[in-house]
């Protein structure tokens, strides 16, 4: 769990691909202030945004508690069109991210690079398609036939339903289940 005394779901989702965050099947939403580097070449949209360390406990992904320390995260999102009520319906991250997952309770721990881009589509009805181009972190949680936090590189599509299962409906690349990796 993180300091903050968030769930297990709302920890992951900050995880997610480039920094999702909101809870529901939603996206972190973009710092309001951006910095130089995200508007430099115009007024891009770019906003920097984080990742937080996380812990998920035994049964939310993993078999055993995982925790995800950020090692580097270099982040930035934009947000490309709204809904009516002004929430995301498609969203953008890109930037390099790290993280050492670590099996709690063996001790054993991985590093891998979550860079690359994602976008997000939210199809107004709780359902949100992701694609990922490079790297990314996609967790997918228990209820979900194949529950993990995966760690995703190449061309990767995954689909959250709005009952919060989750899928992935297209791999070009790879996809490593980290709780299989540090079991």
């Amino acid at each position: 769990m993180a300091a903050s005394g968030e769930t297990a779901h709302a920890v992951a989702m900050r995880i997610f691909g480039k920094a999702l965050v909101t809870l529901g099947m939603g996206l972190m939403m973009a710092a309001p202030a951006a910095s130089a580097e995200a508007t430099a070449g115009g007024n891009s949209g770019w906003v920097p945004t984080e990742t937080p360390s996380f812990t998920l406990p035994a049964g939310a992904a993993c078999s055993f508690e995982l925790h995800g320390e950020v090692v580097y995260d270099h982040e930035l999102t934009r947000i490309l069109q709204t809904f009516p009520d002004g929430s995301p319906k498609v969203q953008e991250f890109q930037g390099a991210l790290g993280v050492v997952y670590t099996n709690v309770e063996s001790g054993e721990s991985a590093r891998r690079d979550g860079s690359g881009t994602l976008r997000a589509t939210h199809d107004g009805n709780g359902g949100i398609e992701f694609v990922f181009e490079g790297n990314g972190i996609a967790p997918i949680f228990a209820g979900s036939p194949s529950p993990g936090i995966y760690v995703t590189s190449g061309h990767i599509v995954l689909l959250a339903h709005p009952n919060g299962s989750r899928e992935f409906t297209e791999v070009r690349g790879t996809v490593e289940n980290m709780c299989e990796t540090l079991a």
